[in-house]
């Protein structure tokens, strides 16, 4: 799908073709000289009436709809803690759950229909990792690449208003993610009446939380923003034993470890934003966060040869500080047409993002006797400005939407590796595991949509996106320059039938791609200890997939009963393949990415909601899932096939009008590596809510992170891995509300569903 044409040619059509069809809204930016009518006229109207069954919540008062969503302007009542569908997404609501004020944003993807996070913070969708994470519809640096695991473990779920996830996404939206898009939609608050929300909690291991959040609005400018300080502690130990298979014979290197991880994070955001005119808003936001992580390892080392003797063996002892500081500024302005429907959305983004790493290594050796200290330092960081517009409008009986994307960002990580001596403490760089690399990228993307109901059963939605990327490589270590030049077309199509008042059928079919990051093209090899290694690809092509999903859904809402199956079928080009091979005269396993070929996966995914009386709710998800992936090793002819079943279960009770359990268990099926599998892991949580009056909650939780084993079989190297990834750990909390209003909904009331789409999302919010 890959037709190059001129860049200029691309970014004129794409800019030509926003400016034409924004001119009749921006010609309504003046407010009228005589008073506007009431918000019939300052609302746009619903392109396609209610369906049966269908209750839709009054829209407040000068509040604009976020636009651009697969069902246009269309919002959804949620009742409970269940996840909604919309033409081209589920959208999950963490609001009612009751252990929401003392848990990550990983925690609440952990509940969102197919998602699994694991304890590194590691995104799976259906068990594919090739998912992009994206806040209020944006990309954003503290969801990419190294900074992502540690901002989803230090975002408050209590700061998230919906997750929106888009297993085949529509061209509204960029074109990263092959396995699907997840969109974090922020709270944000509308009311000019003032609110106020704290919560404080503690727990094992000295674990601690503490956030704020409040809105305060004073004619037409409304201010809101948030604060948040996180303690975490965790413990974990595993064991691995790896045999390298030569000709000479297999030889065997085992491990064992212990570490406590320490994470100290803190986050503030805000917003201001001014109702300039009945049709215009303007809005400034901004973000800021700073973790620290400390990490400190015990691990014993021996190796054995191919005659059973055990030819050395060391201890090492690993002092690791990590810091990592993000922040962002975002100007947004939206106007209000004349015409139903009719919106114009344009903003500016800067962010930027540092992390910083130090390891202080310690090794003792026992054949021969000797001790030795090494330094790792490393820095990267990312630098993205970006522009974007959105246009949507009503034509045509239908709901028509357009748009582009600006955006050049400049990324680089220096490492360096030093050899310390005992006696004095001088410093020795290691130019062979040193090294400084750069990237710069720029994209220029346009999309243009259109959905439109065909009588009273059908509804269409199709688009098209097209984007072109500029690459450019610097190894300064080595003057090595590399340009690379891509463009794609990212078709996609959703056609829904109603096949009765309550159920209906869905077919969804996406083109996206996974771009290598930067530590994926870097070809210099980077240690990170004396027996593993790690290299990038500068050759490595991004990744193309194609997503087809036919799905069924019945939906009772008079008996808030929910089920759907899904059927999927995806097939990748240039897939991503881990390869692993020797150097160092066989003493160290070098890991590097490679285009591995084609690959596919199908399965089928069901899932039930329901309640059972007025006491229980229940949620149900398991997913079949059959993938085949090229081979494990270059020269191999065979392909890497595997099954899994992975499933979910949400078991919710309502004691009594103030008092709420619920019980989450999470199992995810095996899971194809390219190199090996990751075995079935299994995790729980058990949370308890009170409400001790209308300003005052307690919350507690309990959740284990179960066990990981991995292994990994190929003709040179066969290994077996186990991890317990932290064990079983509580957290308690109150949250308080002066005010009694606008402090979360958690009492199961109706709230509105996520909205928005296109290159906004849930709309602006002030996510950090």
């Amino acid at each position: 799908m890959k037709m190059p044409p001129p860049y200029a040619a691309f970014l004129l059509a794409s800019s030509a073709l926003s400016l034409v069809l924004s001119t009749p809204a921006l010609a309504q930016t003046l407010p009228p000289t005589s008073p506007s009518p009431p918000s019939a006229q300052t609302v746009p109207v619903p392109p396609n009436p209610p369906k049966p069954n269908e209750t839709r919540p009054a829209t407040n008062p000068g509040e604009v709809p976020a636009t651009g969503s697969g069902e246009a302007i269309e919002t959804v009542t949620v009742t409970a803690a269940r996840p909604i569908t919309k033409i081209d997404r589920d959208v999950y609501d963490p609001k009612t759950d009751p252990d929401t004020p003392v848990s990550s944003a990983a925690d609440a993807l952990n509940k969102a229909p197919g998602v699994n996070v694991d304890p590194d913070g590691n995104v799976t969708l259906r068990g594919n990792s090739g998912v992009q994470i994206l806040i209020d519809g944006k990309p954003s640096t503290m969801m990419q690449g190294d900074f992502r695991a540690l901002s989803l473990q230090s975002l408050p779920a209590d700061d998230i208003d919906s997750i929106e996830v888009m297993t085949s996404p529509s061209a509204q939206f960029g074109g990263e993610g092959g396995a699907g898009i997840i969109n974090i939609v922020m709270k944000r608050n509308r009311s000019l009446r003032p609110t106020l929300g704290l919560r404080v909690s503690a727990g094992s291991e000295g674990r601690y939380q503490f956030g704020a959040n409040g809105s305060y609005g004073k004619g037409k400018v409304m201010f809101n923003g948030g604060v948040s300080v996180n303690h975490d502690v965790r413990d974990t130990s595993g064991t691995s034993s790896r045999q390298r298979i030569s000709p000479t014979g297999t030889s065997v290197y085992n491990t064992a470890n212990t570490s406590r991880q320490t994470t100290d994070t803190g986050g503030m955001r805000g917003a201001v934003t001014i109702n300039a005119t009945d049709r215009d808003t303007l809005s400034l936001q901004f973000n800021a966060s700073k973790n620290q992580r400390e990490n400190e390892t015990l691990q014993s080392n021996v190796d054995i040869s191919p005659l059973g003797v055990q030819t050395n063996s060391y201890d090492r002892r690993d002092d690791a500080r990590n810091a990592q500081d993000q922040g962002g500024l975002q100007f947004n302005f939206n106007h209000q047409g004349d015409q139903d429907g009719e919106t114009f959305k344009a903003d500016v983004r800067l962010s930027s993002s540092e992390n910083t790493s130090r390891t202080l290594s310690d090794y003792s050796y026992v054949n021969p006797a000797q001790d030795r200290r090494t330094l790792r330092n490393g820095v990267s960081s990312q630098d993205t400005l970006a522009l974007s517009a959105d246009y949507n409008r009503n034509l045509l009986g239908g709901t028509f939407a357009t748009g582009f994307e600006l955006s050049s960002s400049h990324s680089e990580a220096d490492n360096a590796q030093y050899n310390i001596d005992l006696s004095s403490g001088a410093q020795t760089i290691d130019a062979r595991r040193s090294n400084t690399f750069g990237q710069d990228q720029d994209q220029a993307e346009a999309y243009v949509t259109y959905q439109r109901a065909i009588g009273d059963k059908w509804t269409v939605l199709t688009g098209l996106r097209a984007e072109n990327t500029q690459v450019t490589l610097n190894q300064k270590t080595t003057s090595t320059y590399l340009n690379k030049s891509y463009t794609n077309y990212h078709p996609s199509l959703a056609v829904q039938y109603m096949l009765t008042a309550r159920s209906k059928l869905r077919f969804n079919y996406s083109h996206r791609i996974n771009r290598p990051n930067i530590n994926d093209l870097n070809p210099y090899i980077v240690y990170y200890d004396e027996r593993n290694a790690r290299s990038g690809n500068a050759d490595l092509k991004p990744s193309e997939t194609h997503s087809n999903e036919l799905r069924y859904e019945f939906n009772d809402r008079a008996r808030n009963l929910t089920f759907t199956a899904t059927y999927f079928y995806r097939k990748s080009e240039d897939l991503f393949v881990e390869r692993s091979l020797y150097i160092d005269n066989n003493t160290v396993l070098l890991t590097r990415r490679e285009n591995g070929g084609e690959g596919k996966e199908n399965g089928v995914e069901l899932m039930y909601n329901g309640r059972i009386g007025t006491k229980w709710d229940v949620n149900l998800q398991a997913t079949y899932r059959q993938e085949e992936r090229p081979p494990v090793n270059s020269t191999l002819t065979t392909i890497n096939k595997g099954d899994s079943v992975s499933g979910r279960l949400r078991l919710g009770y309502r004691a009594t009008a103030n008092d709420r359990f619920q019980l989450n268990l999470n199992a995810q099926g095996r899971q194809l590596t390219g190199q090996g599998y990751n075995d079935p892991s299994y995790r729980w949580n058990a949370s308890y809510s009170r409400k001790i009056s209308n300003k005052l909650n307690l919350t507690a939780s309990v959740q284990n992170q179960g066990k990981q084993r991995t292994l990994i079989d190929t003709d040179t190297v066969k290994s077996v891995s186990e991890r317990d990834q932290g064990g079983t750990t509580f957290m308690i909390g109150l949250q308080f509300n002066p005010f009694g209003i606008g402090g979360g909904n958690r009492d199961g009331g109706a709230r509105p569903g996520g909205r928005g789409g296109g290159n906004w999302g849930g709309g602006p919010g002030g996510g950090f």
